[in-house]
Formats: C-alpha cells, sequence, structure tokens
C-alpha cells in the first residue's frame, strides 16, 4: 500500500524526532574522564613518563633507555562499560590501551596487569585493535586480527585521528576501530579495574624518542552496557582457561 505524501512526511518526522530523543538519552549516559587542560583523574606510574597536554589531548613520547613500560591510568576502577577515545599517531610508535587492569606484584616487569588493546608499531603485520594479555615481560593474545584484513586496514594513516570503542559486558568483550569490529571475546581473567595508556619501554633507540601518540576524548558509559553495544559480526572467540604465556625477557 502506498501512503499519501503527508502521511510519508509524518511518520519520517516522528522518527527523527524519536532518533534525537534516543541519541540525548544515550549521551546523557556518558561520562568525560578528561578535561583536556590537567590530568585529574589520572595518575603517572612509572616515571620517567613523557606525556603532556597539548590542544585537549594527552600527547605521549616513549624515554630511551627505560626497561619498564609507564601508563598514565584512571584513578576509578571500572567493571561493565563502554569506553570510546580518539587517537592519532606516528604509525612506528608502539602503544597500547590497558582496560580491566589491576596493579602488578612489585617483583613485575609493570605496574599493571590487564587486557590490552594493541596499538601495533609494525607496518607490516598491522594488528591495531587486537587484544592481548599484558605482563610487562610475556604477553599472551587473545583475539589477533591475522586474516582479518578489514580490521587490519582500518587504522587512518599517519596522524590522523581514529576513533577506538571498547565494550565489556560481563565476560564478553567487542573492540570497533572506525567503526570496524576487530575483536569478539569471551574471557574472564579480568573483570575489574583501571583504564590505561600504555607508554611502551624503549631501549637504546634515543631517535624513537621523537616518535608520538595523541589521547583525546576519553569518555565511559556504566549504565546500561547492554542497552547501547555495537552489533559485532565477528565470530566469537572463546578463550577461558587459555594459558599460553609467551615470556619475552
Amino acid at each position: 500500500m502506498k501512503y499519501p505524501l503527508k502521511f510519508r512526511k509524518s511518520l519520517l518526522g516522528l522518527f527523527l524526532l524519536l532518533s534525537q530523543f534516543a541519541f540525548g538519552q544515550s549521551q546523557k549516559e556518558w561520562t568525560n574522564l578528561f578535561d583536556g587542560k590537567t590530568l585529574n583523574g589520572w595518575s603517572v606510574l612509572d616515571k620517567p613518563a613523557n606525556v603532556r597536554i597539548e590542544n585537549n589531548s594527552m600527547v605521549l613520547h616513549m624515554t630511551a633507555h627505560t626497561s619498564r613500560h609507564a601508563f598514565i591510568r584512571t584513578n576509578k576502577k571500572f567493571k561493565d562499560f563502554i569506553f570510546e577515545v580518539e587517537f592519532r599517531r606516528d604509525l612506528t610508535i608502539d602503544s597500547g590501551i590497558l582496560f580491566r587492569a589491576i596493579d602488578a606484584p612489585d617483583t613485575a616487569f609493570n605496574a599493571l596487569f590487564g587486557y590490552m588493546v594493541k596499538i601495533d608499531p609494525s607496518l607490516t603485520r598491522l594488528w591495531t585493535g587486537g587484544v592481548f594479555l599484558d605482563y610487562g615481560n610475556g604477553l599472551q593474545w587473545l583475539h589477533p586480527l591475522d586474516g582479518n584484513e578489514k580490521a587490519r586496514h582500518a587504522e587512518n594513516t599517519v596522524m590522523e585521528w581514529n576513533q577506538l570503542r571498547i565494550e565489556a559486558s560481563g565476560e564478553e568483550i567487542s573492540v570497533f576501530l572506525n567503526g570496524v569490529p576487530t575483536v569478539h571475546l569471551l574471557d574472564d581473567k579480568f573483570k575489574k579495574g583501571y583504564i590505561a595508556f600504555k607508554i611502551h619501554y624503549l631501549q637504546a633507540e634515543k631517535e624513537k624518542e621523537a616518535l608520538e601518540i595523541a589521547y583525546r576524548n576519553p569518555r565511559i558509559l556504566t549504565k546500561s552496557v547492554k542497552k547501547y553495544r555495537s552489533v559485532n559480526d565477528l565470530p566469537l572467540v572463546d578463550s577461558r582457561g587459555i594459558n599460553k604465556i609467551t615470556y619475552f625477557r
């Protein structure tokens, strides 16, 4: 049946009104985690940590002759959430975003253990958006991007802004890079913890100190998480119970 034009226009107007209402409701659920001017609400772990605030962004550099990663982490811990942040970088800088991170033992190589969304310095592997467990002196990949060409090429070119979205609801974890699903995972190793931006340690390659990564507009949603989750059409990978840590130092 073909409805009159006036009726169709009324339906369209109602749809737009409802869409705007729903968008407004979801916006109210978000909490901004960075004021763009100070590190209020955040802590710096493991100095020297080369971080400055510029143009409403946290700008991070690696420091040569360091043996531990440094972190800029939230003071609050989060369990179930949707987290969004924008980043841009020199493509060969090594960084990542930890979530549900916990304080590591004093004897560890890292101040934090947790899930990490990799921001990959390899221009051939291209696993930015993949997830592994980070232990400082070892790691366990839970969801690499091999075979997923769309995800491997989701990152924008050098020094262009990208949006990263992490959804953690119970044991289910999803990651999206610029709207492209990169991770769909079931895991139960970490249930609650900090969110942190990682500054990778750097050995003798002093020239790499000039490389930078900037993070801006970090925000989090902790209520009605299931309601606002995105559709993830990747196969669900179950990594529960797997213990294959690769130690590299």
